[in-house]
């Protein structure tokens, strides 16, 4: 068997397919059953006790926020990576506490869902002991690496906030770079960024994580009402729709993919 067992609980059966197809084709996953309702997913989920569930919210008999409430009860309760098509920060963040790992918002990039797969897939398994030979002493090596990589990803962010046209002389400019180059090292922080990501932004800056909030909001708001609005809705367009207005969870987890991905932080 595959390495990552996976079960998928979604009510449109032309999505199930499509995704079948693609996680056929990794060679470090297995499909192991597809639910059309969450009564369905919950008897799959017992029977195999999949690595991860990719659950949809609108299903009948059962919707995911039940299968959500009862997979969390099993001795090994799967990883669950949330699909839907609302972006509402009040729901996604109650699907957090209750257990979901990630959201993801339809429509969805395929890359994307794969790595965030195999990311949170890897976290739950201890990563096995590497032994790396370095020329110099392995601390002093591992800092200025560090240090020369942090640079060149604030680099990054600094120049798609200029193409977006996101003034850099507002306070949230700072604290919104930070959110997603921490984002980007660390996925697992955007299952709550309110809890993971203010809070440390904020004992940096010496600011409150509510202040933090604000200042981010703002910032973001401003860049999408006076930037550069072609290229800022073109890039979040094949997720948001090219009108709508990205939640601060939707772009700074969108900026932070990009960056993972241009910089290979995998």
């Amino acid at each position: 068997m595959s390495d990552i067992s996976i079960v998928i609980a979604d009510n449109n059966r032309d999505l199930c397919a499509t995704m079948a197809d693609l996680i056929e084709m990794q060679e470090d996953m297995e499909l192991i059953g597809a639910a059309y309702d969450g009564i369905e997913a919950l008897n799959l989920i017992e029977k195999y006790r999949p690595t991860v569930l990719i659950l949809d919210i609108t299903m009948p008999y059962l919707d995911g926020i039940g299968v959500l409430e009862k997979a969390a009860q099993f001795e090994t309760p799967p990883i669950v990576i949330i699909l839907t098509a609302f972006e509402q920060e009040a729901m996604i963040q109650r699907l957090i506490t209750m257990g979901a790992s990630y959201y993801m918002v339809k429509p969805f990039d395929a890359a994307t869902l794969i790595e965030r797969i195999r990311q949170f897939a890897s976290n739950r398994q201890p990563s096995p002991i590497k032994t790396i030979r370095v020329t110099e002493e392995p601390a002093t090596y591992n800092l200025r690496h560090r240090e020369k990589t942090d640079s060149q990803l604030e680099l990054e962010v600094s120049k798609l906030f200029h193409e977006m046209g996101i003034p850099a002389h507002f306070r949230g400019y700072a604290y919104l770079r930070d959110a997603i180059i921490m984002a980007a090292r660390e996925v697992e922080v955007l299952g709550n960024i309110t809890k993971n990501l203010y809070p440390r932004i904020a004992e940096k800056y010496r600011s409150s994580a509510s202040g933090v909030e604000s200042a981010i909001r703002h910032t973001i708001e401003i860049g999408w009402e006076r930037g550069n609005s072609e290229f800022i809705k073109n890039f979040f367009g094949a997720e948001n729709g090219k009108n709508r207005f990205p939640t601060t969870a939707s772009f700074i987890a969108k900026v932070a993919d990009k960056l993972r991905l241009e910089s290979k932080l995998i």
